[in-house]
């Protein structure tokens, strides 16, 4: 099912006295990124429900923060060409 771009949301909940958190989302991209946090981490991560248009995650409370400044990353030309040989898959 596809969802216009206004229609897909994610949702972060937990109450006080939990020590877990449950992740709603129709984003595609977040969707992605909680599979693979599943797969990776299943000890932590689950799916715990799907429908059509979205899944529902739980993962420990502790997990869930949020960042008090943007963050970037300043690389050095040497770095550059070294990212783009990593990549390219040449060392």
């Amino acid at each position: 099912m596809k969802l216009l771009k206004c229609e897909q949301e994610v949702h972060i909940s937990f109450c006080a006295d939990d020590t877990a958190a449950t992740l709603y989302t129709s984003y595609p991209a977040w969707i992605r990124k909680m599979d693979k946090l599943v797969e990776k981490n299943p000890q932590n991560f689950q799916c715990i429900a799907q429908t059509a248009a979205g899944k529902t995650y739980t993962m420990p409370r502790n997990f869930v923060s949020i960042r008090t400044k943007e963050r970037t990353v300043t690389l050095t030309e040497e770095q550059k060409e070294q990212a783009i040989k990593r990549l390219h898959g040449a060392e």
